[in-house]
């Protein structure tokens, strides 16, 4: 069975939607998500153990390596670490985390509504303050500098980006930055200009831009550099991004799409 995909955005993070059995392969995404299952249990093979069965919504740390598929519909919040996901963000640092009690029911009862709302944009735009209000008390993940510093990145969807003046401006020298972000996030900050630079050649990808150009308006050598690094970053092939519904892009400065 195909599945089918659907993608919705709402600032610098996004909802994705898959009706019917879906997987990826191992990956390590550098934003923090929640998958809930919709219909059926979720079948996940984390970074450290065997894999594992779970019926409960399940948040994955930033730059954790796992796999992760259901048989059935399955609703997934990309939340970046600058904005809503903070508090998730300091809540799965490092680990993946199953969800219980009224966290996972809130979380289950939103994304049934974006479920039957088809990605309707006060639905959606709910569900991520849903899932990153169940982890308010987690606190900012890294010092001001550097989210800020994360947001330009964001807002440039650079292909090959100039870290040196991002870290001057606020201050910092290039290493310094790279040590603070690694601190915060529990990755390499050239892991997160890798996963923007995936963004960027994913956008274009969606838009309809052939292989070859997306690839080169990441910043990436060629066709087989960019699926390389659309598999490690999204357990995905190029083309099975490219073969999902674009549902809703938002106008907000910095929007990124999230297969």
């Amino acid at each position: 069975m195909t599945a089918l995909e659907h993608t919705a955005l709402v600032g610098h993070g996004g909802v994705h939607i898959i009706e019917g059995a879906g997987g990826t392969r191992r990956h390590a995404l550098h934003l923090v998500k929640l998958v809930v299952p919709v219909e059926g249990p979720l079948e996940i093979e984390a970074e450290i153990g065997r894999p594992f069965e779970v019926r409960a919504p399940v948040l994955t740390g930033a730059g954790v390596a796992h796999s992760i598929g259901s048989p059935g519909a399955t609703v997934t919040v990309f939340l970046a670490p600058d904005g809503l996901g903070a508090g998730a963000q300091a809540a799965a640092r490092g680990r993946v985390l199953a969800l219980e009690g009224a966290q996972a029911e809130r979380a289950r009862a939103a994304a049934r509504d974006v479920l039957r709302s088809g990605l309707d944009h006060a639905a959606t735009h709910e569900l991520m303050r849903t899932c990153a209000g169940a982890f308010a008390r987690g606190g900012p993940p890294a010092d001001r500098r550097v989210l800020r510093a994360m947001r330009r990145l964001a807002e440039q969807a650079p292909g090959r980006p100039a870290l040196g003046p991002l870290a001057a401006a606020e201050g910092l020298s290039r290493s310094r930055l790279s040590h603070l972000f690694h601190g915060a996030f529990g990755h390499p900050l050239r892991d997160y200009v890798t996963f923007l630079r995936v963004m960027t050649a994913i956008r274009a990808l969606m838009e309809g831009t052939p292989l070859a150009q997306a690839a080169l308006a990441g910043g990436f050598h060629d066709q087989a550099h960019l699926a390389r690094a659309v598999v490690a970053t999204l357990g995905r092939t190029p083309g099975s991004v490219a073969r999902s519904h674009f549902v809703q892009a938002t106008a907000t400065a910095g929007a990124m799409v999230i297969p």
